[in-house]
């Protein structure tokens, strides 16, 4: 039976080494399901996985196209479905892995895209008001949805609508969100929120240490800082300190807090979006119990 293993969850909960274990064992490729990893300049902003762990098992989505080209969640879709069955009519299984809660359910359900013409935005330099009523020109039925003052959701909601070339409304409501496989959906967390909170210092610590600034700099000489790619956490916040209006320190700052508030609206779409069985990385023995639980489901074609 073609079944599909997912492992999601919050930023910085280690889902890459869960994925190629599983991965390994059930002879498996890994399809990368991540917005930022795909583009081939931001390796380090994305946290993508190292050459260590692609050399163990085989790894897609990761690299697969230049800034300069971008990418949308249409033509993802249409690449991640052609990775999946080429690997399940050669009789391997698939594990996905990532955060990228659109790009995942994109893949997993029967979502269908127009394509979309909008590589660039410019948002970020409009104000709240001009935003909502752009927001409320596309989709009116968002004007009671949306306050005028909740910034990141106006930005968010234009993006989406962007990206698919059609109202949100119109998109949830084409969506009959039917699964394309039997799927099991494992989103990964911590019980201690404080320890979460250090692991991602950590991982931001880690991102500079390998680069990251140099990274963006790079990136920054290809496209504008308006490009989807660039409005990662831990890529846009860069271009104050390029202007000279912020420090490096200020930045980093900045980006530990992004990532933090990034973490709890993963907590949220996940627990609304996908039926997840929950992980929580900090029980060692829980790791090990569910673990073996994706691999012996992902083994057995019985079920």
């Amino acid at each position: 039976m073609n079944k599909l293993c997912v492992i999601t969850g919050l930023t910085a909960t280690g889902k890459s080494k869960l994925a190629v274990e599983i991965a390994k064992a059930c002879d498996a490729i890994i399809l990368s399901v991540d917005s930022v990893a795909l583009y081939q300049e931001l390796p380090i902003a994305s946290a993508a996985p190292t050459l260590s762990e692609q050399d163990q098992v085989p790894h897609y989505g990761i690299g697969i196209v230049s800034v300069k080209e971008g990418m949308d969640v249409a033509r993802f879709q249409s690449y991640a479905l052609e990775v999946i069955e080429k690997a399940l009519s050669e009789g391997k299984k698939v594990v996905l892995v990532g955060g990228s809660g659109l790009y995942l359910n994109a893949i997993l359900y029967d979502y269908e895209f127009k394509a979309s013409t909008n590589i660039e935005h410019s948002y970020d330099q409009l104000d709240n008001e001009t935003l909502y009523n752009l927001m409320c020109q596309k989709d009116p039925s968002l004007k009671d949805h949306i306050h005028v003052n909740n910034r990141q959701r106006l930005i968010r909601a234009l993006v989406l609508m962007d990206e698919v070339n059609m109202s949100k409304s119109q998109h949830l409501s084409s969506q009959k969100k039917i699964l394309r496989y039997p799927t099991k959906i494992i989103a990964c967390d911590y019980k201690d929120r404080d320890l979460h909170r250090q692991k991602m210092n950590e991982r931001v610590d880690q991102m500079i240490n390998q680069g990251l600034m140099h990274e963006v700099e790079e990136a920054s000489k290809l496209v504008s800082f308006s490009h989807p790619a660039m409005s990662a956490i831990g890529v846009r916040q860069w271009a104050d300190v390029f202007s000279g209006s912020i420090s490096i320190e200020a930045c980093i700052a900045l980006i530990k807090t992004k990532t933090h508030q990034f973490a709890k609206r993963q907590r949220t779409w996940f627990k609304h979006q996908l039926p997840c069985e929950w992980l929580y990385v900090d029980e060692i023995e829980t790791i090990h119990k569910k673990k073996e639980a994706c691999i012996a489901w992902m083994n057995n074609s019985q079920e």
